[in-house]
């Protein structure tokens, strides 16, 4: 939130206005602007829903970065978020593979052997797939909770045909759901003394663990390994 406080100011400041004042939190923006006539305009705008994208941050980053050192003037910096909203994160079969590798990396981590790796791999991409049929219709932890049934249901059912550790392969496959970067961002907030975004993203991330571990006891719970 600081770093998102900091590029409204840099960028506030290079438009030409005398004071600028921003105040983030996870779902919502409030910003005023000075300008040297002293006239204020002030702007409040609601966020609803978020994704985590490092290639979007760091493009708005570059973009601000240019503004405020005259390098780029209004319109093109307006044309090129414009174009950053309409190229989102790919939620194709790209996503899905580089998910599905870090799930197979994840449960070699755990003590898995090649038959746990590749099928957390697998299984961890379905997870994807299934979770971005769900991204914009329901909340982040119903689509962590149904993701971890889904591979809990997958896992549970080859392992009555073919033999491997189950448990070792669950866990793998579920790590595509662990809200990593949103524990990241709450230290970083809670260190640098934004408690109400450190807080409300601790809470999040809390909630969705309990999700997935909820997910998956449902389906152990139901006749699982």
């Amino acid at each position: 939130m600081a770093r998102v406080e900091d590029t409204i100011e840099r960028m506030g400041c290079a438009a030409g206005f005398t004071q600028v004042e921003s105040y983030a939190t996870p779902t919502g923006l409030f910003i005023s602007l000075h300008d040297p006539a002293g006239r204020v305009y002030t702007r409040v705008k609601r966020i609803r829903e978020g994704r985590n994208d490092i290639a979007t941050i760091a493009a708005v980053n570059a973009l601000s970065r240019a503004f405020s050192a005259k390098q780029m003037g209004v319109d093109e910096v307006r044309s090129a978020l414009e174009g950053l909203q309409q190229d989102r994160a790919p939620d194709g079969l790209a996503r899905q593979l580089i998910g599905g590798g870090g799930a197979l990396a994840f449960a070699v981590m755990f003590g898995g052997g090649w038959r746990e790796a590749v099928l957390a791999g697998m299984v961890g991409a379905l997870v994807l797939m299934v979770v971005s049929r769900l991204e914009g219709r329901f909340p982040k932890v119903l689509q962590a909770a149904a993701g971890a049934m889904v591979a809990s249901a997958v896992i549970t059912g080859i392992s009555r045909i073919w033999e491997f550790n189950a448990n070792v392969t669950i866990l793998g496959a579920v790590m595509v759901l662990a809200p990593g970067m949103v524990m990241t961002t709450a230290i970083r907030d809670l260190l640098g003394g934004e408690l109400v975004s450190g807080l409300s993203r601790s809470a999040e991330a809390l909630v969705i663990a309990v999700a997935i571990a909820v997910g998956v006891a449902v389906v152990l719970s139901l006749g699982g390994v």
